[in-house]
């Protein structure tokens, strides 16, 4: 997914493709400026979420720099940025197609975090554990991304 990545010029934004069937629908564009505003833009609002990995275990995190950090750690994973803290039938849908759910929101939406943990199961009927993280994935807090790996080989190993 790095390899992906594009910089708008214009307005100074590193740049996530996003594709279905292998053709791109939309792009999130990451600032890289401290004071711009929207820190995050959706390019044309097509696409619910980013997925990158090819695991049976998703895990469910905000943005596309966490899910891309995610995979390069976990690479036996699916990590899926909802491209925010709100979900949609679209992202049900897509949970509903994987074994195992792990949900890790950034720290200040862990009300968001329990609360989706218990939708995801009632709506998908998938196991589905919710992680408290000390800080956003995106920046490999070690406590984090060692928590992850437990947490990830427990899912995946519990049948």
């Amino acid at each position: 997914a790095i390899g992906d990545t594009m910089y708008d010029v214009k307005d100074e934004r590193v740049v996530f493709p996003i594709k279905h069937d292998g053709r791109i629908i939309d792009a999130v564009g990451r600032a890289v400026g401290k004071k711009q505003n929207p820190k995050w833009y959706r390019y044309t609002g097509e696409a619910d979420y980013y997925t990158i990995g090819i695991g049976k275990t998703l895990l469910i995190v905000e943005d596309v720099v966490s899910a891309v950090v995610a995979a390069q750690e976990l690479p036996y994973i699916t990590a899926m940025a909802i491209l925010g803290t709100s979900m949609n039938p679209k992202h049900f849908e897509k949970i509903g197609e994987y074994d195992k759910v792990i949900i890790a929101l950034d720290p200040d939406a862990i009300g968001k975090t329990v609360e989706y943990r218990r939708e995801i199961e009632l709506w998908t009927g998938r196991k589905t554990t919710a992680m408290n993280l000390i800080d956003d994935i995106k920046y490999r807090e070690y406590e984090d991304m060692e928590k992850l790996k437990e947490l990830v080989n427990e899912v995946s190993n519990s049948d």
